[in-house]
């Protein structure tokens, strides 16, 4: 349906609840990274090691590739119902691409109004140290970009499969851990991105659910629906 509220309770609920550990793991930071620092467990190791999952490009690519190639593709050959699914791929190729760029440039512009000091600088400033509208990577530390973009992925796929939203939030928040045993960020800086990603993700879908493109929103629920597939509880 069109129209309704872009926000919803559930979104308020959320946010609050995300800042609310966001602020809880942020008593934990110096703690955390000075063991991380110190560690020599492998797990350790390999979680650094997958961090690069976070990055934007694996994701970005990919939607634009689609987004071009079925746009440039000849929908007169499909039938009416190859015509729908062409609309549906290209419209959430689009939404995806949008999902994972909005909040990834967002961050970036937070990362400079904070000027938080990243943990390889742990030793000279502590875990706490700001610097506002500082440029560079060294105090790019609040909120972690990489995060932003997990969970704005994750976002994405609970919008598809809310079924399985527990599961793509787990996932997430281990992927945007990883942050940590890199020693690139702090639990706050990951817990933060996290949740601003989502919020964005969900937000987006929202918003173009308002009007009739892409989505349709559910009465009484925070995700809504895909055009032209059965909803899913």
């Amino acid at each position: 349906m069109r129209g309704g509220s872009i926000w919803t309770r559930e979104l308020t609920f959320m946010v609050v609840v995300g800042l609310a550990l966001a602020g809880a793991a942020a008593l934990t930071d110096a703690w955390v990274v000075g063991h991380v620092r110190t560690s020599r467990a492998p797990f350790i190791g390999w979680m650094a090691a997958i961090t690069d999952l976070g990055r934007s490009h694996w994701y970005l690519i990919p939607a634009a590739a689609i987004f071009l190639g079925v746009g440039f593709a000849d929908w007169t050959r499909a039938g009416f119902r190859g015509r729908a699914r062409l609309a549906r791929v290209f419209g959430q190729a689009g939404f995806s691409f949008a999902a994972v760029a909005i909040p990834g440039i967002l961050v970036n512009v937070l990362k400079v109004l904070f000027g938080r000091a990243r943990p390889v600088l742990f030793e000279q400033h502590g875990a706490y140290h700001f610097d506002p509208l500082s440029f560079g990577y060294a105090f790019a530390s609040f909120p972690s970009g990489h995060s932003t973009t997990v969970g704005a992925v994750a976002g994405i796929l609970m919008l598809w499969y809310p079924r399985l939203t527990w599961l793509f939030a787990a996932a997430g928040l281990f992927v945007a851990s990883t942050r940590v045993a890199s020693l690139s960020h702090y639990p706050s800086d990951v817990m933060t991105g996290f949740l601003f990603g989502l919020t964005c993700a969900i937000v987006l879908a929202r918003f173009l659910a308002t009007r009739g493109v892409v989505f349709r929103l559910q009465q009484g629920k925070m995700f809504p629906s895909v055009i032209g597939r059965a909803a899913r509880k």
